[in-house]
């Protein structure tokens, strides 16, 4: 997945369907008026329970929130960092001076590899692309992103607590609607 909108189809589709199979074990699975229907002769269905199918799906909705703001913030941050790849290499090969050529060289690794927060929000902050406050509000995104990474090891920090998955979404699209940076998949045209 390239977008961000791609990212938040598959959350969609994966809380969707859990919550459908969930409903399925807890309202419809010994439903007696089911008996004979053609989903017993499937041999992944039969043996299950009600139960387990209820446990199995609760067990999977209760962490698909917090991956899913993993997995966001991994395609936005590919998405913005590729973006400013594209501006920044052109430029770069254009230097021949070698002093300025090594300043390019390091932008350009800075843009690819460095840190985020002060290698691209700082920046962009600076220069009055983006405010404050939306470089706070992706950076609390990024923070929420670490802590699930690292194994949420430490209660979850204060600033993140009551973040939702939906917030971080609208969060890390304002970003990329500010940027000019697509968030719907490009087109394909075939000729």
């Amino acid at each position: 997945m390239k977008t961000l909108s791609d990212a938040w189809a598959w959350y969609e589709s994966a809380h969707d369907n859990l919550q459908r199979m969930r409903r399925l074990g807890s309202r419809h699975w010994n439903d007696p008026s089911l008996v004979g229907a053609s989903i017993w002769e499937d041999e992944r269905f039969k043996q299950l329970e009600a139960d387990a199918i209820v446990k199995q799906a609760d067990l999977a909705l209760d962490s698909l929130g917090d991956l899913s703001v993993l997995f966001l913030f991994s395609v936005f941050e590919a998405a913005v960092r590729d973006h400013l790849e594209r501006i920044l290499e052109p430029l770069a090969d254009k230097i021949d001076h070698p002093i300025l050529k090594s300043a390019a060289d390091d932008a350009l690794e800075g843009v690819r590899q460095g840190s985020f927060a002060n290698r691209i929000l700082k920046p962009l902050q600076d220069q009055n692309r983006i405010t404050s406050e939306l470089s706070d509000k992706v950076k609390q995104v990024r923070d929420y992103r670490n802590w699930i990474a690292h194994g949420r090891r430490v209660p979850k920090p204060l600033d993140i607590i009551n973040l939702t998955v939906d917030e971080a979404y609208d969060r890390l699209k304002d970003f990329l609607d500010t940027l000019g940076i697509a968030v719907e998949p490009e087109l394909e045209i075939g000729l």
